[in-house]
């Protein structure tokens, strides 16, 4: 299994968005100007200066190499998909959650999930939090676009569902990621070919739901396309991760909220291009960039490693993040999600054979 192609890019996605958290960690909420100063281009990791957090890194010390809590929601979606053996639904995902908020070992680990805990219990009644449009989904969804690896629709549609703790566009923006991850798993496909079946796949589902006029409305109706379209435009004519932050800054707006959908979504899917899909740069660029910069390489290094599989993964950055972060073993979870997809793909093959026979 180790040896196919289809490991590699799972793997590739798991790590790579463990590496891009784990980079990006301390310095959160730095300037590209103040980490310039201190560190130049940040290719390393580097020890935290601040203390554990529920939506931080765990741990005392430096903790050098420690990934935040992206990558431990991730995590608990690759555990929906163990429990489900398949694509999950959304009560597999509601109840990993559970289990791993009764069983936390302290009030760190029940921190960080009670928020996701108590939309699952209170659900409409729970603003989760306090309604703002977070990228608490798109930043841990990647392994939903594994187990639907090549069929971007059928991602996009499980990214959405699956997002039922966030709303309006951060939702959608956290089924277009699923939707890129599940194409970039193709094999052969170019980096224009990944987002353009992201694009179409959230445009095939807004049509049905917003009704076929909704382009005219695009500025309330679609923030994530058209922020996202202009970005692309930006990365495509510079193909520079650094050259391209001045303009996405002027482009994106920029409010109170730190961690938002659609600043999340288009600075990794314009990381990604600009480096026209290579690994380490789409990471260091989205580093780079500042703001919510862990989220911002989770997602890029998670694109970029099921785009380029784990080949292409600095194996100092390998090592660094599986020797701090021991208590799960992604080798292993990349392991079982290839036996879950290719268990798909044979029902599917099955199915496929049966209907053949029918026509």
């Amino acid at each position: 299994m180790e040896k196919t192609e289809l490991y590699r890019k799972v793997r590739g996605c798991l790590l790579g968005g463990a590496i891009g958290d784990a980079l990006g960690g301390p310095v959160e909420n730095w300037t590209p100007e103040e980490i310039h100063a201190k560190y130049g281009i940040l290719d390393r990791f580097i020890p935290y200066d601040r203390p554990q957090s529920y939506h931080g890194h765990f741990g005392v010390g430096e903790c050098v190499g420690v990934y935040t809590d992206d990558t431990r929601l991730k995590h608990l979606y690759c555990e929906s998909i163990f429990r489900a053996g398949a694509k999950p639904r959304s009560g597999d995902l509601v109840q990993t959650i559970a289990e791993a908020y009764h069983s936390a070992p302290d009030d760190m680990h029940k921190g960080f999930l009670e928020d996701y805990y108590l939309k699952s219990v209170w659900q409409r009644d729970k603003v989760i939090f306090s309604g703002e449009p977070t990228n608490g989904a798109i930043m841990a969804n990647s392994p939903l676009g594994l187990v639907t690896a090549c069929r971007p629709t059928e991602a996009y549609q499980l990214g959405f569902d699956l997002a039922w703790f966030t709303d309006g566009y951060a939702k959608s923006a956290s089924a277009i990621m699923v939707a890129a991850v599940a194409a970039a798993m193709r094999p052969e496909c170019t980096v224009d070919e990944v987002i353009v079946s992201a694009r179409d796949a959230h445009i095939d589902f807004t049509k049905r739901r917003e009704g076929e006029h909704w382009p005219s409305f695009l500025y309330r109706y679609g923030p994530n396309l058209m922020f996202l379209d202009k970005a692309l435009e930006i990365a495509r004519d510079t193909r520079d991760v650094f050259q391209i932050r001045k303009p996405l800054y002027e482009l994106l707006e920029w409010g109170h909220l730190f961690s938002e959908a659609t600043h999340t979504l288009v600075v990794a899917l314009s990381m990604f291009v600009a480096a026209e899909g290579d690994f380490e740069k789409s990471i260091i660029g989205s580093i780079m960039y500042g703001r919510d910069k862990d989220s911002y390489a989770s997602v890029a290094g998670a694109l970029a490693g099921a785009y380029c599989g784990d080949s292409e993964i600095r194996q100092d950055w390998l090592r660094t993040v599986v020797a701090a972060n021991p208590s799960v073993d992604m080798d292993d979870y990349s392991r079982r999600l290839v036996e879950i997809i290719i268990k798909e793909h044979q029902s599917a093959r099955r199915s496929f054979d049966d209907l053949e026979e029918l026509l």
